[in-house]
């Protein structure tokens, strides 16, 4: 038996279930879609972190090798110690990507050593040099990224003891 809510007019029904059905069902795609988008921008953010954090090290590959980070904060460590005279095998390495780097390099460079090395992105590699007779302290650069010579992060020492 129907109810009906007044003479002559319609009679009340419950509202029909399958429509909100199929909106779940959508509402949740949507949902584990945008789960999936997050999940995959996070663990790409994180193995970019990690390749600067877990890439290459400090240890040089060769024993007498002085092992020298560059990133886009400058020189780690930002001074080297030598004797008059001594010869110096640096073991320079970078962990940063090409896309931070202006021609895609890192570069050491002093006219007063005699020095213009170039280190591709992501890379590592050894030179040598030999320190000055003169005691004293000889700068180095960075010329290709975050300021180049003009920013103070980007120069390091070369600390020849008397």
């Amino acid at each position: 038996m129907k109810k009906h809510h007044a003479a002559g007019r319609r009679p009340i029904s419950a509202p029909s279930q399958p429509a909100r059905v199929g909106w779940s069902i959508d509402r949740r795609i949507r949902a584990a879609a945008f789960g999936i988008v997050v999940v995959a921008i996070i663990g790409g953010g994180v193995v970019l972190a990690a390749g600067d954090l877990l890439g290459q090290r400090g240890t040089a590959t060769t024993a007498d090798a002085i092992p020298v980070r560059m990133s886009m904060a400058g020189f780690e460590p930002g001074v080297i110690h030598a004797k008059p005279g001594q010869t110096l095998t640096i073991d320079f390495w970078t962990t940063d990507a090409a896309p931070h780097l202006q021609g895609g390099v890192h570069t050491w460079i002093s006219p007063e050593l005699g020095l213009d090395v170039q280190l591709p992105a992501e890379s590592r590699k050894q030179f040598t040099f030999t320190a000055p007779a003169t005691p004293g302290d000889y700068d180095f650069w960075c010329d290709t990224c975050c300021g180049g010579k003009a920013s103070p992060t980007m120069h390091g020492t070369l600390h020849v003891e008397a």
